[in-house]
């Protein structure tokens, strides 16, 4: 069954008994501001849901010479909170199904990058194939700059995108539906003072959300095919 933003406003009144919707304290805007921030920046840190896992691929070319870009730079229309320590690059400009891929080492620590690499030195380094790339903020830099366009693949868990404040959005999944609301609903009682004993309730109630959300991740892993090691 579809799930609505509505029906997470309607939880979260219930759980912080702020059910006055006139109330300019704990109106629908105000509510759906709390539930955008933990949906776009709490939630991504707090679960590592295998749906919100993805892919970014882009391209990199000869006319950046610095080899750094950002995600507005590679037209990617969610941030990655935490990717993997690997991607992989193509070995042609125009990959195919028949293309083969190289793997990409992903640094996140920039003084080990740059202590392989040096740093500020774009104008003396040579254009060639790419072997790392450094992820830090919304930066990534790679080395050595690219000689020609190469396609990128990385992968990781993916920065919510926040709900619009028209119309009544839909959530991505139904049975994220509480997890979301008594998530906002707890950041809510904490900022507006309720009483300790509703925030104790919301607290244990959110706990127990986000262990179903966790849960059917872990099943959803269990259930995948192992790899063979050889």
């Amino acid at each position: 069954m579809t799930r609505y933003v509505s029906d997470v406003l309607s939880i979260m009144r219930l759980a912080t008994g702020r059910r006055n919707e006139n109330d300019p304290d704990s109106n629908d805007e105000v509510f759906l501001k709390y539930l955008n921030d933990f949906y776009s920046l709490t939630m991504p840190n707090d679960t590592k849901l295998i749906e919100s896992f993805g892919t970014l691929s882009f391209t990199i070319d000869e006319t950046n010479t610095t080899g750094v870009y950002t995600f507005n730079d590679v037209g990617a229309s969610e941030d990655f909170i935490n990717i993997s320590q690997e991607a992989f690059i193509s070995l042609e400009d125009q990959p195919t199904d028949s293309t083969s891929w190289n793997r990409l080492y992903i640094y996140q620590n920039p003084m080990q990058f740059y202590e392989k690499w040096g740093i500020n030195n774009e104008d003396v380094l040579v254009p060639g194939y790419p072997t790392d790339m450094l992820f830090y903020g919304n930066e990534m830099v790679f080395r050595t700059i690219p000689d020609k366009g190469y396609i990128v693949k990385i992968y990781g868990y993916k920065k919510n995108k926040e709900f619009d404040s028209e119309g009544n959005p839909e959530l991505p999944f139904d049975y994220w539906l509480r997890y979301l609301a008594y998530g906002a609903a707890r950041e809510y009682a904490i900022d507006y003072m309720v009483d300790e004993s509703r925030i104790n309730a919301i607290e244990k109630e959110f706990s127990r959300q986000k262990k179903y959300m966790l849960t059917r991740t872990h099943n959803q892993i269990i259930m995948s095919r192992a790899q063979p090691n050889f």
